[in-house]
């Protein structure tokens, strides 16, 4: 058995273990789970205003069995004899009301979801309703949208689990206005993923990404999400920093009761699986199971501790006067070419295997001393195999090409995570939950680009290994007062940690003038080194965030007046070392033949010579033997300031009402209030600086600034019926630069061909923002909606890129002028029935948003004014499903395409081209999805994703500078529940 063949028969192995342990755990439980009983669960609503019940009487009628609602509204009755039963629901005030023919089963949790019952009227009777109305999962998120205090969209778990998404952003993508780009970030009504901000369970999460103000939502799989929400318009009792949208992930709290589930899923891709030898990769720079080992990957303990001292190895010590101490430092020298690993640079090739997914989930509900103690507890792995045809391109300012290259990209994806939720319901007046979840990621990629480079041809290749950590957890309560009229008081403590660690990203080039000729190493001779060439880069990002809130909700007659404060630390540490590997005798042999006048003309090996000269292979090439003095040396390329560490705080404090009145015989709601925001951000050096003038303690204070922020808004809803809103609402919101995009740092992005760097003289963007929404409940799971919207920017944040005759950078900045944004929204769920009977199973979701944004950037000598970075002109999303509960069966076929966007921004006085800018062209995919339960206990799922398999294409000037081909994924999945 060859080695390739061998690593795959190993993963094969680890997917069998994986599966055979959770098998285990499986049974286990199931034999010690002895509870027969059934149980009634759900939550009640008023059916005026949305807001939860707290105390009010759930009973069955004609038994002793019954329970008040708690703290949340939410409820549960133990049901010892299966049947049919009627439920009665009653509050003082209210009318009560009675669902029938709930059918109870044995040992199973029987789930209402929401049930609305009204204030009571001139009507005296009792309202009955049959249990066919229910409202699911789906229902409940839009009742909760139809009563919410600000514009808002939001897809449930049970939308979620009929699509073929797998994680959050493919999730989001399909609420309107949303767009997903590169996999991974979305872009909310045309603006940029800077612009949105994002919560998880209330609580801001640390950054994801070294270089952007985002969340990598493909890191959160979308199986751990009870339902996500995106708000469109500000309400004081929201964080002001964002203008797009606020995205709310929710995992669940509670369980409804015992149930074991365990799933697996085996998918394959038209691009790649079962190709024979096909997918490219390399020695694994980190061989664990599940990435938690990269020792052997780590930066040498034997390399200097700082550029500066790097620096002074070079320049000073080894070619120091002193006899001994130019030994020494030679040696030295010499020595950290072979303290790398350099066994990591072999390339493999391999038959990839099909991708797996492996989950298992736990949940119950325990007596506490008298109460509820509610645990839920959810495991996922999974390995993915990904091959995708790809193509680079770089723009001179005169429009032709400066480099231009296809070639492929061969990643290989592994990742575990789980969440740990704990909630403790306190009788009916309190309640506590302490949530986690952790997801660990790593990312084994290898692309290789063959291309020409003006007038040279050029072989790139790199070895990437990243691994994405996230940790979040949140301890919070909420507990009933009735001495104030059952007002509530709620806090959370939270915190969150995200590590992206990359550890030896490596890089090489060959080249060669023309066609005739052989390929041939690109090896530095540059003692400062050069980013672009043979060499090794190691980075390491680590954001803490901390915070608590405290918020109180006061209820009198038609009035709540609500007031809290938030305190928010992120503390921020990025290291980054680059180094080139250079001919030594740039270094020695120069040295002496300056300082000791000698010509030293064969000072390089002739082996090494040999290498030089023909297309060597890199784990040939640099083999430890070859790093000597008469071979190859490391230097260092990066500099002291491309490190830094950065704090932020946010001290917030708020104040609104919310208050109901008639007018015209219909009831007006208005919430407004404002909100003060406290904002330090801090960014300074890593390593510590001498001789700098705005030094403090040794390291360089780079931003040190104060902001406070006065954020008002209102926000109007005139309910024209029960079903039937009329929203409008204004407000000031604000993006502040986030600290990378302050830092003075830049790097070589291998992955687009351009430096990298920050801004100091950035400022905050101030937003105001206006909305208008009609919306229409007509039945539970249906809605129907428009909406406009209007936004006004100063000192919009954009990237931007700047030519010049060496190097193309890509940077930040202020616009100069105002930037608008604004649109229309429109949105259609409806079931099918009401056209025809012979659609009775058939329903359909449709969101289409027409969007424009116009912003001016003052250049010199002209105006360059277009659409605003990440605009699309157009979104739109359809999911046709075929619902039938009586055999088990669901099917949904999606689809969802964007208009024409720019995705990077340029400086249009450094081209000679008009309209310089970089723009992503429409892509459609369509996705198609089969569920089938069998004997209640068994679910088998088919999904096709991406069935048009059209590629990603970037142009700029009518040029493509970059093409992406992710190709067809089949996947097939089952699952075992019981409960």
């Amino acid at each position: 058995m060859d080695l390739t063949n061998k690593k795959v028969f190993q993963q094969k192995i680890y997917s069998i273990k994986i599966y055979y342990i959770l098998l285990n755990l499986l049974f286990v439980y199931i034999s010690f789970a002895e509870s027969t009983q059934s149980i009634i669960i759900g939550k009640v609503v008023d059916g005026a205003s949305g807001d939860v019940m707290r105390g009010a009487s759930v009973y069955v009628v004609g038994t002793k069995w019954g329970a008040r609602t708690d703290v949340k509204g939410e409820f549960k009755i133990h049901i010892p004899t299966p049947g049919s039963y009627t439920i009665r629901f009653s509050y003082i005030g209210y009318e009560a009301i009675e669902l029938q023919n709930i059918e109870v089963i044995s040992a199973k949790t029987i789930d209402l979801s929401s049930v609305a019952i009204n204030p009571q009227s001139n009507l005296t009777e009792e309202i009955t309703v049959q249990s066919e109305r229910i409202m699911s999962g789906e229902g409940a998120v839009l009742a909760q949208r139809k009563n919410a205090e600000q514009v808002s969209d939001g897809i449930s778990s049970e939308e979620i689990k009929r699509t073929a998404d797998g994680d959050a952003g493919q999730s989001l993508r399909r609420i309107t206005g949303v767009t997903l780009v590169g996999g991974k970030y979305i872009f909310i009504r045309g603006v940029s993923e800077r612009y949105n901000n994002t919560l998880l369970n209330g609580t801001s999460l640390a950054t994801s990404e070294p270089d952007k103000k985002a969340f990598a939502f493909d890191i959160f799989p979308s199986e751990f999400l009870e339902y996500a929400s995106i708000t469109k318009s500000y309400t004081p009792n929201l964080p002001g920093n964002f203008a797009g949208g606020l995205v709310q992930l929710n995992t669940i709290e509670f369980p409804q009761g015992f149930s074991v589930k365990l799933s697996t899923s085996q998918s394959l891709n038209d691009n790649i699986t079962f190709k024979d030898n096909s997918f490219v990769t390399f020695t694994p720079a980190n061989n664990d199971l599940f990435g938690f080992n990269s020792r052997n990957i780590s930066i040498p303990d034997g390399l200097p501790s700082s550029p500066s001292d790097m620096s002074k190895l070079l320049y000073s010590e080894i070619k120091s006067q002193d006899l001994n101490t130019r030994y020494e430092s030679q040696q030295k020298w010499e020595q950290l070419g072979n303290d790398f690993n350099n066994q990591n640079w072999k390339r493999d090739t391999l038959t990839a295997p099909l991708n797996g997914t492996y989950k298992l989930t736990f949940t119950d509900i325990f007596d506490l001393g008298g109460n509820d103690f509610g645990i839920i507890a959810s495991g996922l792995v999974s390995g993915d195999y990904i091959n995708n045809q790809i193509s680079r391109g770089v723009l001179l300012s005169d429009g032709g090409y400066k480099f231009y290259g296809d070639g492929f990209q061969s990643t290989y994806t592994k990742s575990i995570g789980g969440i740990l939720n704990f909630a403790y319901k306190i009788g009916t007046d309190n309640s506590i939950s302490f949530k986690n979840i952790y997801n660990n990621s790593v990312d084994n990629e290898l692309i290789n680009i063959n291309g020409k480079k003006e007038e040279s041809y050029l072989k790139q290749i790199s070895y990437d290994n990243v691994q994405k950590t996230l940790i979040a957890t949140q301890l919070a309560g909420e507990h009933l007062l009735p001495i104030l009229q059952n007002s509530t008081l709620k806090w959370n403590f939270g915190y969150s940690n995200s590590i992206r660690n990359e550890p030896d990203f490596r890089r090489l080039r060959y080249s060669r003038n023309d066609t005739t000729q052989p390929y041939r190493i690109d090896i530095g001779d540059n003692p400062q080194g050069n980013g672009t060439l043979a060499g090794r880069y190691f980075s390491n990002l680590n954001e803490d965030a901390y915070s608590g809130g405290l918020n109180v909700l006061l209820n009198f007659h038609n009035v709540k007046i609500e007031a809290g404060g938030l305190y928010e630390q992120k503390k921020r540490q990025f290291l980054v070392r680059s180094f080139t590997i250079i001919k030594s005798e740039s270094i020695i042999k120069n040295f002496y033949d300056t300082t000791y006048e000698q010509d030293l003309e064969n000072w390089t090996d002739d082996y090494i010579y040999e290498l030089l000269n023909t297309e060597s292979p890199p784990e040939q090439l640099f083999e430890n033997k070859n790093f000597n003095l008469h071979g190859f040396g490391i230097s260092e390329d990066s500099h002291e300031r491309d490190s830094y560490r950065a704090d932020e705080n946010l001290f917030a404090a708020y104040s609104m009402v919310d208050f109901k009145f008639e007018v015209f015989n219909r009831k007006l709601r208005i919430i407004s209030g404002f909100r003060i925001e406290n904002n330090h951000q801090k960014l300074q050096s890593y390593f510590p600086t001498i001789n700098e003038s705005d030094s403090a303690n040794g390291y360089v204070n780079y931003v040190n600034q104060n902001v406070v922020d006065f954020l008002p808004s209102i926000n109007l809803i005139y309910e024209l019926n029960k079903n039937m809103n009329l929203r409008m609402s204004g407000s000031k919101t604000l993006t502040r630069p986030t600290l990378r995009e302050y830092a003075p740092f830049t790097f070589y992005d291998f992955k687009t061909q351009v430096n990298v760097k920050g801004n100091l003289k950035l400022r905050r963007a101030i937003i105001q923002n206006y909305d208008i929404r009609w919306e229409m409940f007509p039945n539970p799971g249906e809605v129907f909606s428009i909406g406009g919207f209007y936004k006004i920017f100063d000192n919009a944040i954009e990237e931007t890129i700047l030519p010049s005759p060496a190097e193309i950078f890509r940077s930040y900045d202020n616009a100069k002028g105002k930037a608008y944004n604004f649109g229309v929204e429109l949105e259609a769920r409806m079931g099918l029935d009401n056209i025809t009977n012979l659609l009775n199973n058939f329903s359909i979701n449709a969101n289409l948003a027409l969007i424009k944004s116009i912003i001016t950037v003052s250049q010199i000598n002209e105006n360059d004014t277009r659409s605003m970075c990440g605009q699309s002109p157009y979104t739109f999303n359809m999911n046709l499903f075929f619902n039938k509960p009586e055999w088990g069966t669901t099917m949904n076929l999606s689809y969802n395409t964007f208009g024409k966007r720019i995705v990077q921004v340029a400086d249009v006085t450094k081209y000679q081209f008009s309209d310089p800018h970089i723009y992503e062209s429409p892509r459609n995919v369509i996705d198609f999805t089969y569920s089938q339960v069998l004997w209640d206990i068994f679910e088998l799922k088919f999904t096709a994703k991406d069935l048009l398999n059209e590629k990603l294409i970037w142009e700029q000037g009518g040029h493509q500078v970059l093409t992406n081909h992710y190709g067809r994924d089949y996947s097939l999945g089952l699952s075992y529940k019981i409960q």
